[in-house]
């Protein structure tokens, strides 16, 4: 197995680059039709990198100095931790996001999963509307 060759920074920015597997892991589970186990998993991986960017955000606000000096291993160490954390935020009921990203992926799965209408035929009517 053959391994890039990358300097401290770049193996510094692909460490600090959180949820990029997350994300790609809600994309495939929305692609998978009828599968709402898989897409409750996405959402709620969706709104663990939403809150881990948030408190990624939230301690860039912070003042610096304290106790501790500031050096690359506390700042993997925070990045752990605010995954960590996301990811126990989200498994519970979180911060409200996940339902409402799952409502939405399982309506786009039902309207792929609809077969398409014939070209030149009439649109089949909505079950809102009423017939006459």
């Amino acid at each position: 197995m053959e391994f890039p060759n990358l300097n401290g920074l770049q193996l510094q920015r692909l460490m600090l680059q959180p949820g990029q597997g997350e994300a790609d892991g809600a994309r495939r589970a929305a692609a998978r039709p009828g599968d709402e186990q898989a897409l409750r998993k996405a959402s709620q991986d969706l709104e663990s990198v939403f809150v881990h960017m948030l408190l990624k955000e939230m301690r860039k606000g912070m003042p610096k100095g304290g106790v501790f000096e500031r050096s690359m291993a506390r700042e993997w160490f925070e990045g752990m931790l605010d995954e960590a954390v996301a990811k126990e935020v989200s498994k519970g009921p979180g911060i409200g996001l996940a339902g409402p990203i799952f409502d939405q992926m399982r309506q786009l799965n039902a309207k792929a999963a609809r077969p398409a209408a014939a070209p030149g035929a009439p649109p089949a009517p909505k079950s809102e509307e009423k017939e006459p």
